[in-house]
């Protein structure tokens, strides 16, 4: 299961807000195990963490962004959804 537009915005707003997001995002990757673009940042993130070079900070904000937007389509679009087996077809056929 993939991480929630909720969870990405959390994560997100440590990111740009505080100074150290290290613990939130291990978190979620450990909650989420087989979200890999999760999994990406996470290690974007360590990357960061160890050579604090703002530009990658910059990638990291920039990808949390990007998957945080696909996620809302995602969700939005409702492509999963089967509707025809739990609906029922409530018009009948126009007889001639």
């Amino acid at each position: 299961m993939n991480a929630g537009a909720g969870v990405l915005k959390e994560i997100l707003d440590v990111v740009e807000n505080s100074g150290d997001a290290s613990v939130v995002l291990k978190k979620f990757a450990g909650r989420y195990p087989k979200d890999l673009e999760l999994l990406k940042v996470n290690e974007m993130y360590s990357q960061f963490l160890s050579t604090r070079e703002g530009k990658k900070l910059d990638e990291v904000k920039a990808r949390l962004k990007n998957i945080l937007s696909a996620r809302q389509l995602e969700v939005s679009g409702a492509g999963d959804i089967n509707l025809k087996d739990r609906r029922k077809q409530t018009f009948s056929p126009k007889r001639e």
